[in-house]
């Protein structure tokens, strides 16, 4: 699945799933008790920080949907999907094996664990920006200014959800993985770590 079938289900997949259940209640014949269809998920917004070393256009363009791809996959796994959940930690396949450690003891900040009884949780900003380490004309490192919004409804209630900080990446082999992060969550707490911690 590439990066664009990827967003594609992260800002979709909610109200696929609520257009499901209205068919499903069409079904018992008063439309007036079909559910009204969950507000969609934001897609991931990526812009690319000028400077770093000199790249053409499509090697640009390759990083950016690698990168990209990486980080979907992380707010689909650490933030949205079927709610209740649990499973938080899976959403550290992309951290390198050093930093799941870590990441881990930090999934409460990391992820959206603290809400895993919530009825729903959506996406309302995922803006990044995307800063390359560039050595001789090869990325080989990248890092991503993260603003990640969420709303998540507990007992009906909205709650707000917030990451902001910064996660590094580095090329592995021609697989980019997370090896550090130094993020910060609406409620004030901070979370560190890097590839020897």
């Amino acid at each position: 699945m590439g990066f664009a079938d990827r967003r594609g289900w992260a800002a979709t997949r909610v109200p696929a799933l609520a257009l499901a259940v209205g068919l499903l209640a069409g079904c018992t014949g008063d439309p007036q008790e079909q559910p009204t269809p969950a507000p969609e998920s934001v897609a991931l917004s990526i812009t690319t920080v000028p400077g770093g070393g000199k790249l053409t256009s499509d090697q640009r363009a390759d990083v950016e949907s690698e990168v990209a791809e990486v980080l979907t996959d992380y707010v689909v796994s650490g933030f949205l999907g079927d709610y209740p959940r649990t499973g938080f930690v899976q959403s550290f396949e992309s951290f390198t094996s050093g930093l799941t450690r870590s990441a881990a003891r930090d999934v409460e900040s990391l992820t959206a664990a603290p809400y895993a009884d919530a009825e729903s949780v959506r996406a309302t900003r995922l803006d990044t920006r995307l800063s390359f380490l560039v050595d001789e004309g090869v990325v080989v490192g990248t890092t991503a200014h993260v603003d990640f919004v969420f709303e998540a409804t507990v007992d009906g209630e909205v709650t707000p959800l917030e990451l902001a900080g910064r996660l590094m990446l580095v090329d592995e082999d021609g697989i980019w993985r997370v090896f550090g992060y130094d993020v910060t969550t609406g409620d004030g707490v901070h979370a560190q770590a890097g590839a020897t911690s």
